[in-house]
């Protein structure tokens, strides 16, 4: 899973009001293109209190996400489920709390250990950690403020990237590892001899 601003587009400072400011971060197509081809969902959590605000409406932001998809599309890539939070106050789904992620993990039946939510925020942090999901810190958007800040020890990263390609880079990494692993611990058990009771 992962945050929108500042990990898959650039991060303005009052965020994205029109399609017209949307910019994909350089890698992040391929990165989630990659995800795409090994079947791995995709899931886009972020926090948008602009409508709360009456700053841009549910039609703005539908269209935002809409071109978002677009450009995806053009690198190959595709998002899997979008959640927003539109709230401008506390709820169970504004990051730091952990309502989206716990609706992007129902909703394809992922376990909380397995899936990494990967923001640029403190927030970002404490949500997967109130979900018990892998929190993943990359260094675009906000994130070197982030690593640089003050971060409970509670909701330290399991890791730092300098970006959302990194991150896929070494999860893919991992994965190919981790199914090595699994096929020559088959292979081993089944070349253990069987044993005749008597």
């Amino acid at each position: 899973m992962l945050d929108r601003d500042g990990v898959v587009i650039v991060n303005r400072k009052y965020n994205v009001k029109a399609p017209t400011e949307l910019a994909l971060l350089p890698g992040a197509a391929a990165a989630i293109a990659r995800l795409n081809r090994l079947g791995i969902k995709v899931v886009l959590c972020t926090n948008q209190p602009e409508v709360d605000k009456g700053i841009i409406t549910h039609h703005q932001l539908d269209a935002i996400h809409h071109a978002l998809r677009r450009m995806l599309s053009r690198e190959g890539a595709h998002l899997d489920l979008v959640l927003c939070c539109t709230d401008n106050f506390r709820s169970e789904w504004r990051k730091p709390a952990p309502g989206m992620l716990f609706e992007g993990l129902r909703h394809f039946g992922a376990k909380a250990a397995d899936t990494p939510f990967v923001g640029d925020q403190l927030s970002d942090l404490k949500a997967a950690w109130r979900a018990r999901c892998p929190g993943i810190l990359v260094r675009t958007g906000l994130g070197r403020q982030t690593e640089s800040g003050p971060i409970p020890r509670y909701a330290r990263p399991q890791a730092v990237y300098d970006d959302l390609q990194a991150f896929v880079d070494a999860y893919c990494a991992n994965r190919r590892a981790a199914d090595r692993s699994r096929a020559d611990a088959s292979r081993r058990a089944a070349r253990r001899p069987v044993r005749a009771g008597g």
